[in-house]
């Protein structure tokens, strides 16, 4: 007869050698406590990676998912890449994670990192930008970057620490793959995108990003190269992104910031060359006027439009062909010319590639929105400022996403602390094409039962309504009074962000921030500092904001995350849809706000010790059917609409703040 095995002997056996209460963890990292969910979590990323199988893993905040699929990654031997949805996990991995298990794991393992090549700095475009007019200061940046050109090893645009995120002098010297020579360039051998290659062929644990997974998956889509080299497990972090991202690469764009960048590059490489054609400067004028002309065409004020082919008739379709006309003219030009430099020729194929997206842009579509095409599409436009971009966007990417992504590696695992709704996969597994996959959930560890409290104000008008921008701004009011300040508060829009400041300003005696004022990292630096600090900020602060302790003890979102109404992919998805008889409200908008939600609640409870009160400010949740949805996928904590419990829960200590 077997004997049973106690706990400690459970958590000991496999992988509880590592993540077990006397494991090598608990040996030699300060603070790690045993967490069964970890260990389960690691337990069934190593099936998969020894079966072959798709796994679909959730681990709720706290769980230490990231130690979970990277120890058993590394124990495989197998070639592995992570992509991260976040630049912030992603240097985590790299720079933290990662070496912290090189120092504690027996086996040994070589990891690389590899960012978007708009990161890294070409020596090339360096050294023209040197020879070319600047105002002072940009020409003292240049020399800067220069110097530090020939230290830096890896080139990577994050070492600045004096260019500006938003400098438009990085866009002159990036490794940007339109003025890219590839091997044909003097500075391949030292380039910094051909070492990170072989640093990453050479890799047995490979870091990227989604964005960069999904061009990889584009380039190798179109027989061109790959970019990262072949693996044998992909572990997909922050999952709930890839939709987005893949529906972003799985379409096209064209903008008149291309087309100028293109007739600026082109002269830059004609007077390079020094090449006798008179033709392409005339040329290169004509084609910038007709692009001017074209784009013009699409007078829109800020933001997105969706595009219907009438829009595209008439006056714009004759524009649009004399613009790719003049794109194809400047191709044969530089073909003609005599030794071909290699600089025009990049600009030649950028040209044949900018006529070709623009003219399957303003081709006739009966599949905009077409039951029987098996790959919808919508058109639309965006301007932000002067820059106005022309995309083309797959409604449904599930299949193109499981043939690029699912079956590019023997074992696939996509992981998120929010990838269920109401406690099921169903969502993320239709709209990224999952069929077959294990599942995997683990509840955070945290104990919101004692340490959270979730108000909902029953009194407030419909979000809906004009009264609610107001009368939220006045609770808002109300329960920052009883947390002292310490509150994140989270909006769907920047306009209701934007208006709620105005209302709040002079009203609370705490330290306003908002969105935009100051650079992400920065305003999060200022939030965890000012410990009394409120901060306002939008969609882009729903994920990615860790901040462990009291400067966040309260969360209050806005209302219910429901895409925007006027988001012309959204509502062409909806139609979709609809038009394939299915429930849009249901099977789309209900799961996807039901994530978003979860992800914005996530900011709350960061650690064991955190305590704090989740404020959600839309009453839908108690008075509409969809509401029990949202509550059922929500932690498991007590639920009011009485202010007066927000009181008792915060306690007399907070009142006493307030009067010193």
């Amino acid at each position: 007869m077997l004997k049973k095995r106690s706990h400690d002997e459970e958590a000991q056996a496999g992988l509880g050698w590592m993540f077990g209460p006397r494991g090598i963890f608990a040996a030699a990292i300060p603070d790690f406590e045993y967490r069964a969910a970890q260990l389960q979590m690691a337990e069934a990323v190593e099936h998969a990676i020894a079966t072959g199988e798709t796994l679909l893993a959730e681990a709720g905040t706290g769980t230490g998912k990231t130690l979970a699929y990277l120890v058993p990654a590394i124990l495989s031997g197998k070639k592995t890449v992570i992509a991260t949805g976040t630049k912030t996990l992603q240097e985590q991995l790299f720079f933290k994670d990662l070496p912290l298990l090189a120092r504690t794991l027996p086996k040994r393992f070589v990891a690389g990192l590899m960012k978007g090549r708009a990161n890294y700095l070409c020596r090339r475009s360096l050294r023209r930008a040197l020879t070319e007019t600047h105002t002072r200061p940009e020409r003292q940046r240049l020399v800067k970057i220069q110097k530090w050109s020939s230290a830096t090893v890896r080139g990577d645009r994050a070492e600045l620490d004096f260019l500006a995120d938003a400098d438009p002098l990085w866009d002159d010297v990036a490794a940007w793959s339109e003025t890219c020579l590839g091997s044909a360039c003097e500075d391949y051998d030292a380039c910094f995108l051909t070492r990170m290659r072989q640093e990453a062929a050479a890799a047995d644990i490979l870091i990227v990003n989604h964005h960069l997974l999904l061009a990889d998956a584009a380039l190798r889509d179109g027989s061109l190269f790959q970019v990262i080299p072949s693996y044998a497990t992909l572990i997909l972090d922050e999952a709930h992104l890839l939709e987005d991202v893949a529906t972003d690469f799985f379409g096209t764009e064209i903008s008149n910031f291309r087309i100028e960048h293109l007739v600026r590059d082109a002269e830059r490489e004609w007077r390079a060359a020094a090449a006798a054609a008179p033709t392409i400067p005339t040329h290169l004028m004509r084609l910038a006027d007709a692009s001017a002309r074209f784009f013009r065409c699409f007078d829109f004020s800020e933001g997105a439009r969706r595009l219907r082919q009438e829009a595209l008739e008439g006056l714009v379709g004759a524009a649009g062909h004399q613009l790719i006309q003049h794109l194809t003219l400047l191709q044969d030009l530089i073909h003609a010319l005599p030794g071909k430099p290699e600089g025009l020729l990049g600009c030649s194929r950028r040209a044949a590639e900018h006529a070709g997206i623009l003219r399957d842009f303003l081709q006739p579509i009966s599949r905009g929105i077409d039951a029987r095409d098996p790959r919808p599409l919508v058109r639309w436009s965006e301007r932000r400022g002067r820059a106005l971009v022309l995309r083309t966007s797959p409604l449904d990417v599930s299949a193109e996403f499981r043939r690029a992504i699912l079956e590019s590696a023997e074992t696939v695992v996509l992981t998120s602390a929010t990838l269920s709704a109401a406690g099921q996969f169903d969502f993320l597994r239709r709209r990224l094409g999952v069929e077959r996959a294990r599942e995997f959930q683990a509840a955070s560890p945290f104990d919101y039962g004692e340490q959270a409290i979730l108000y909902i104000p029953r009194h407030l008008p419909d979000p809906r309504e004009r009264s609610f921008l107001e009368q939220a701004a006045a609770e808002i009011a109300s329960i920052l009074e009883l947390t002292a300040g310490r509150a994140l508060v989270l909006f769907t829009s920047v306009e209701a962000m934007e208006t709620t400041h105005r209302l709040l300003q002079g009203v609370v005696p705490f330290p306003l921030m908002v969105q935009g004022e100051a650079p992400r990292t920065q305003l999060l630096d200022r939030f965890r500092q000012d410990v009394a600090s409120v901060l306002l900020a939008t969609r882009s602060f729903w994920q990615g904001v860790d901040v462990v302790g009291e400067s966040l003890s309260c969360l209050i979102i806005h209302k219910l995350p429901f895409g925007f109404p006027g988001d012309p992919v959204l509502e062409a998805r909806l139609e979709y849809l609809q038009e394939q008889g299915n429930d849009p409200f249901w099977e789309y908008q209900v799961p996807s706000a039901i994530i978003t939600l979860r992800q914005g609640l996530g900011r709350l409870i960061r650690s064991g010790q955190d305590r704090g009160a989740l404020c959600i400010l839309d009453a839908r949740l108690l008075t509409k059917g969809y509401g029990r949805a949202f509550l059922e996928s929500l932690p498991p904590c007590r639920v009011t609409n009485d202010r007066d419990d927000l009181r008792r829960f915060f306690g007399n200590s907070v009142i006493g703040q307030l009067g010193n």
